[in-house]
């Protein structure tokens, strides 16, 4: 039997993690079973298994390539000269999502399974984590350069404000999702208003 190469495998899984993020985005995470992911992949059921042992799985894969993304997006910002301000970073990031997923209501679906599920609590735990860590690089960073703060001054404000900018976005994906007349350019352009610049 001829070997699979990892790049075939690379493809198989790219392939499944799109045709899930498909049926997320019209069912929700909820209700998605792992037989709608495997009819929309047009794969079988042992290729689907293959590569994934759960649907818990695939959405920690899904999850992993949005993130992957958006911190792709945040280090592209910051190697422009002059760096942006932090503020542009939550923009960058939720039009980047929205981009991706379509609809914001999959990551509240997730975050309302996470306050009884200890294994999608630690996942949510530490999305979050890692969205606070990169604002608060680039924060820092952004101290550093804009106002020539020493390196410790520069990490410690990026530490302390970090919090306010994963806020802003949480916001803006819990008003976006549930709110009908939401707004995503006036939210962007209050709430960034008043983050620190």
């Amino acid at each position: 039997m001829p070997r699979v190469s990892d790049e075939y495998r690379a493809q198989r899984r790219d392939d499944i993690a799109a045709a899930a993020l498909r049926v997320f985005r019209r069912k929700g995470f909820a209700a998605t079973s792992m037989a709608e992911i495997i009819a929309e992949s047009g794969l079988s059921a042992g290729a689907i298994y293959g590569y994934y042992d759960s649907k818990m799985a695939i959405v920690h894969d899904v999850a992993g390539r949005i993130v992957g993304g958006r911190i792709a997006d945040v280090e592209r910002l910051a190697e422009r000269d002059p760096l942006p301000p932090p503020s542009d970073l939550v923009g960058v990031l939720m039009h980047g999502v929205v981009r991706e997923i379509g609809s914001t209501a999959i990551l509240l679906q997730v975050w309302g399974e996470a306050v009884t599920d200890p294994r999608i609590l630690e996942f949510a735990s530490a999305v979050l984590a890692r969205l606070r860590s990169v604002f608060a690089d680039y924060v820092a960073a952004w101290h550093e350069r804009t106002h020539g703060l020493d390196p410790a001054r520069a990490a410690e404000l990026g530490a302390e404000q970090a919090p306010l900018f994963v806020a802003a976005c949480q916001g803006f994906i819990v008003q976006s999702a549930l709110m009908g007349d939401f707004d995503p350019d006036a939210y962007l352009d209050r709430t960034t208003g008043h983050l620190p610049r």
